[in-house]
């Protein structure tokens, strides 16, 4: 295997790819991020903490995967009451984090722990809500990590997930040449490898179906499952709440 990229199926990989790639990217990420999106994804990921729909008294909310700390940072923003634990397997990311949210002012409201969602360091029923922004496609063996979630949310706590996935019809093809020839080249202009990008665009190929993806909340303990698609259904919001008893 090319160790520059990652395979796209998440049983195939080498368990380390990943977490190597996104340590690559780490100080290119946000940049990136912006420019392949043309600033779209900072609306994602308000609508993503929207979604999460938090009381508004205090709550405690995991942000998994949570990569350079936009939507802790969001959280924060919106709920100025809410505590946020980051977490991340890869620490160059934690540590992006960790210098957004200070930046911001938002230090002391954060917890950054670094830990895989297949294997979290938390006890059961203690998060109010959780929340995954462009992560779930790199997870190894997604049932399983969903289960892991599952275990620390209350019951009735949501888990909100934002996702690159594949569109239908012309707006295949078009995302298609998007993924596969601009996302790369914008990599490479801020600094990114050609490879990682190009593993980006796979990924979207090989991401399972909507109905796939909203099975697999089910068959881990989340009722009311339902996607939002955006962007001609370039991305989406998949969510669930947690089965109560």
């Amino acid at each position: 295997m090319n160790a520059e990229k990652p395979i796209a199926d998440p049983a195939k990989r080498e368990e380390n790819s990943v977490k190597k790639m996104f340590s690559r990217i780490a100080p290119f990420y946000d940049a990136i991020n912006r420019a392949m999106t043309f600033g779209l994804d900072v609306l994602w990921r308000k609508r993503l903490v929207h979604t999460l729909a938090l009381p508004d008294w205090k709550t405690c909310v995991a942000d998994l995967a949570c990569g350079s700390g936009d939507v802790a940072a969001e959280i924060a923003k919106q709920k100025p009451d809410a505590q946020i634990v980051c977490v991340d397997f890869c620490p160059p990311m934690l540590e992006a984090a960790k210098a957004k949210l200070s930046k911001k002012g938002f230090a002391n409201r954060a917890e950054f722990v670094e830990a895989d969602c297949a294997n979290l360091p938390f006890g059961g029923e203690v998060f109010d809500g959780a929340t995954i922004a462009f992560g779930f496609r790199n997870f190894r063996n997604r049932g399983d990590c969903l289960r892991e979630i599952a275990r620390i949310l209350k019951p009735s706590a949501k888990l909100c997930v934002l996702e690159v996935c594949r569109a239908n019809g012309i707006f295949w093809k078009i995302q298609k040449l998007f993924m596969g020839v601009f996302v790369p080249n914008v990599a490479v202009l801020f600094g990114g490898k050609r490879n990682d990008y190009v593993y980006l665009a796979e990924t979207t190929l090989a991401y399972p179906p909507r109905a796939d993806v909203e099975k697999m909340f089910r068959d881990a303990g989340f009722e009311n499952v339902q996607t939002r698609p955006m962007a001609f259904g370039f991305v989406s919001i998949t969510s669930g709440e947690k089965i109560e008893g």
